[in-house]
């Protein structure tokens, strides 16, 4: 997993997160995620830790269902462009 993108890592004042399947969005502060967790954290552990908490996947009705949390600014940064890194 070296080349898995790390929070410590990450220019943006904020991590935004957005659901493709429900209406979950919202940002979280770099600085502080990375405090907590560590510069090393990476977006797949986050992106886990957001799974525990989803409304739709958690629910005994819908165990086919998958969190479609992702990370909107990750993939343009990771291509050398900016969403919205602030």
């Amino acid at each position: 997993m070296a080349d898995t993108p790390k929070l410590g890592q990450f220019p943006g004042e904020f991590v935004h997160v957005e659901c493709r399947k429900c209406e979950r969005a919202g940002r979280y502060r770099t600085r502080n995620l990375v405090a907590e967790h560590g510069p090393d954290f990476t977006f797949l552990q986050f992106r886990a830790i957001l799974q525990k908490t989803c409304d739709r996947s958690n629910d005994v009705q819908r165990l086919n269902e998958a969190c479609g949390v992702n990370f909107p600014d990750l993939v343009p940064w990771l291509l050398g462009g900016k969403r919205n890194l602030s």
